[in-house]
């Protein structure tokens, strides 16, 4: 068995000096708060900008005036983990409307108007669309690298589809799941080992379909963050999920009760400039 050695701190903490520019050498990870969907803004030490999904499709306003509260004019890399409306609902907004270096997507078609939106505003911005798998690896900056860990291959469900990648920052790794399922989850601990995973972005917005016992033992995240809508017809995050968090110990914040989250790490720690609501 592989042993991580790292001595990792975890602090949550309000620091009382909180501008902006003071933690701009630090990599960001920014959870907004879209309601029920997902969309995620990464900020590294090189300035680079990564947008993970665009929420649905009534979100262009809330993406634009976050995006620009951060001063986000551009955006290196944009991923589509699938092709739920709630993921990518208000990304042919953001092609539209923001320079976009490379867009990633799984390798799937589909017939919903918010894909075909999707795809005509890469079309018309002369976009290419590059497709992500399991064992794909993006270089960020020098000590930062993307991993994709699923999908294996195209399925009929668009959650089984959702691109799973593993952030590593010098000692510090980031889970972004989508809404991969159970599936998924088993697959990828076949794969690979992660234990030790320092931030997880909990998949399917806490449903009980995914985080199952196994996957959050073995990557025994100490941060989790759930995006979801408040009060939502789905009944997201579901009990069952939440049980499990706090039986594995997992510091667990949730949009639906805090709005957007910020966190930042300088490669060896992870903290927060403001004091959210804990779920354990």
């Amino acid at each position: 068995m592989k042993i991580k050695f790292k001595f990792l701190i975890i602090i949550i903490f309000v620091l009382i000096f909180c501008g902006c520019e003071k933690y701009d050498n630090f990599l960001s990870v920014h959870i907004i708060d879209v309601g029920q969907g997902d969309c995620i803004l990464i900020k590294t030490p090189c300035h680079k900008n990564i947008l993970i999904d665009g929420g649905d499709e009534d979100n262009n306003r809330i993406i634009k005036s976050y995006l620009k509260s951060k001063k986000v004019k551009n955006l290196d890399i944009v991923v589509a983990t699938h092709l739920d409306k709630d993921h990518i609902g208000s990304l042919d907004y953001v092609i539209e409307n923001y320079s976009v270096k490379k867009f990633y997507m799984p390798n799937q078609k589909d017939n919903t108007t918010h894909y075909k939106n999707l795809v005509k505003a890469c079309s018309k911005k002369n976009l290419k669309i590059d497709y992500l798998s399991k064992n794909d690896t993006i270089k960020i900056d020098e000590d930062m690298k993307i991993h994709v860990l699923s999908p294996s291959y195209i399925q009929d469900n668009n959650n089984l589809n959702s691109i799973v990648f593993n952030l590593s920052y010098k000692d510090m790794d980031f889970l972004f799941t989508g809404d991969c399922e159970e599936e998924n989850e088993l697959n990828i601990l076949n794969s690979y080992n992660l234990e030790d995973v320092d931030f997880l972005k909990v998949a399917h917005h806490g449903s009980n379909s995914s985080s199952i016992d196994t996957f959050i033992e073995k990557t025994s995240p100490q941060i989790a963050a759930i995006s979801c809508g408040y009060k939502n017809n789905y009944g997201h995050p579901h009990k069952s999920t939440l049980d499990t968090l706090q039986k594995y110990h997992v510091n667990t914040f949730r949009t639906d009760i805090n709005g957007d989250l910020v966190f930042y790490s300088d490669g060896y720690k992870i903290f927060t400039t403001k004091k959210y609501e804990v779920e354990y």
